[in-house]
């Protein structure tokens, strides 16, 4: 069980390197090109292969392929490469067409996704598009092959990878900004998607595993196939709550969209750093036990421990330390003391439900690594309608405003978990473990939110930026010190997992 947390621990670093570098991207591109038409141009144009790389290749795809190939390779080495060269030749004839039909129809796409861009910006934006449209070809074989190399339960390339994107964006915006303009930022995605795909055959000639397309459709991978369509819809679900949000703040004050994108950046570092590494990591291994119940069972109790130990605690301390993080990282200049309040509020809603999102995640891979595909859909598509309602009631009827969104997701949340668990395990036994992880991890959170609480104060008694970033340093290494040594003193099975 020790592998897990080792093998999460490899995965976050590399995501939490990556988030920093997709930081120093964003500062980059503001700095280079500041908030203009220009930049409008590029977000819109970029947001088209973006959005099908997190539907397709990281979503739909890596969900079905990766569990099947992983029971292919447990038993036979041969059986799962003739699996993956098939499987191989489908996707390459996909992504041609994908292609071929993205470059024809990129004016259509634009008008569609951003029908009032102003008609200057207009041709830019198509050719951006015509540019970087083929990025989802080189994201959907890094999706590809990282899902093989997940298989092998090798993780670092996959995940590191998307810091060699950013990285890529980053340097060519610095070297060609001034001869190509936006346009270098094109050739910055361009080049980190051939990276990226460069980095994972590396690796995977470590493990002597470079294929090539085998032309012959077999049931597997027919199967797998159809797998892949249910994820499609369930991923596509996800962004479309992210878009109700949006919808319905641009009905509220002016600055409620950007409250929710700033409280929402704070959220996902613990969330992708953590939950979504884990989740990565367990699928492979679920799959591979998928006929062993109890095996089965086990690994993702553990899993489910693991998650909870981290991110309650990281919850209580967001909702007693967010404001002094908020603070020190966006109150400068334009941003108001309204909106670093606003701001916070929404950070709280959020931080409510972040338990819940990360049990979704990994739950949801308990049903993929089972090839049940469709209930996890089911859910997402009620559960949605019920976001929209409770979002509306919150928001609207209760008064509550842009914080009323994100408690309606958080709640959501709650109930889509509750539904996922029920259902795995009829007995309701793994509603009960979950519920009693979240009690027992949130009362060892109590020093932590004791610690936050005094922090919060110290660092708005603090004058200088100097003096309230050594407070915001001093107050997370001693809850996370404090909270360590809670755990080692209970012998807590979190604790025992490390050993």
């Amino acid at each position: 069980m020790k592998s897990i947390f080792k093998s999460t621990l490899i995965v976050s670093l590399s995501i939490f390197t990556s988030r920093v570098l997709g930081l120093i991207r964003d500062i980059v591109i503001a700095t280079l090109f500041g908030a203009s038409g220009l930049t409008d141009a590029f977000f819109v144009a970029f947001r088209i292969p973006n959005l099908l790389r997190r539907i397709f290749a990281e979503g739909a795809f890596s969900s079905a392929f990766t569990p099947a190939f992983a029971k292919k390779l447990k038993r036979s080495t041969y059986e799962a490469k003739l699996f993956a060269e098939s499987f191989f030749a489908v996707l390459l004839v996909s992504l041609l067409l994908t292609l071929f039909l993205g470059e024809l129809i990129a004016p259509f796409i634009v008008k569609v996704v951003a029908p009032g861009l102003p008609e200057i910006y207009l041709d830019i934006t198509i050719k951006l598009l015509r540019e970087m449209f083929p990025y989802i070809f080189f994201v959907s074989l890094v999706a590809f092959y990282g899902g093989i190399l997940n298989g092998f339960e090798h993780f670092f390339a996959p995940a590191i990878s998307t810091a060699l994107f950013n990285l890529a964006i980053i340097l060519s915006a610095l070297l060609l900004s001034e001869k190509l303009s936006v346009g270098a930022l094109a050739v910055g995605v361009l080049a980190g998607g051939i990276l990226q795909v460069l980095l994972q055959l590396i690796f995977l000639k470590r493990f002597n595993f470079l294929i090539k397309p085998r032309f012959k459709i077999t049931k597997d991978v027919k199967r797998t196939l159809k797998n892949i369509i249910p994820g499609i819809f369930g991923f596509a679900v996800r962004q479309f709550s992210m878009l109700i949000d949006t919808v319905l703040a641009s009905f509220l004050k002016a600055g409620a969209i950007s409250y929710l994108y700033y409280a929402n950046r704070f959220v996902q570092l613990p969330l992708g750093m953590f939950a979504v590494g884990l989740s990565q990591v367990l699928l492979p291994r679920l799959a591979k036990k998928s006929n062993e119940k109890k095996n089965h069972y086990k690994e993702l109790i553990t899993g489910l421990l693991l998650c909870s130990a981290i991110i309650i605690p990281a919850s209580v301390g967001l909702i007693f330390f967010g404001k002094p993080i908020v603070d020190l990282v966006f109150n400068h200049g334009k941003f108001t003391e309204e909106a670093l309040n606003e701001t916070y509020l929404v950070l709280i809603g959020y931080s409510f439900g972040l338990f819940f999102f990360s049990i979704e995640k990994i739950v949801t891979n308990a049903y993929y690594s089972l090839d049940e595909y469709k209930f996890p859909v089911k859910v997402s598509a009620y559960t949605l309608i019920f976001n929209l309602f409770i979002n509306v009631i919150f928001c609207f009827l209760l008064g509550f405003g842009v914080v009323g969104l994100a408690l309606g997701t958080s709640l959501t949340s709650f109930l889509n978990v509750l539904i996922l668990c029920y259902n795995l395990e009829k007995k309701g036994d793994l509603v009960k473990r979950v519920f009693l992880m979240f009690f027992n991890y949130f009362v060892l959170s109590i020093p932590v939110a004791f610690i936050s609480f005094i922090g919060t104060k110290l660092y708005f008694l603090s004058s200088s930026f100097s003096s309230k970033l050594i407070v915001v340093l001093a107050t997370l290494l001693i809850a996370v010190i404090s909270y360590f040594i809670v755990l080692i003193l209970k012998r807590d099975k979190f604790i025992l997992i490390l050993k």
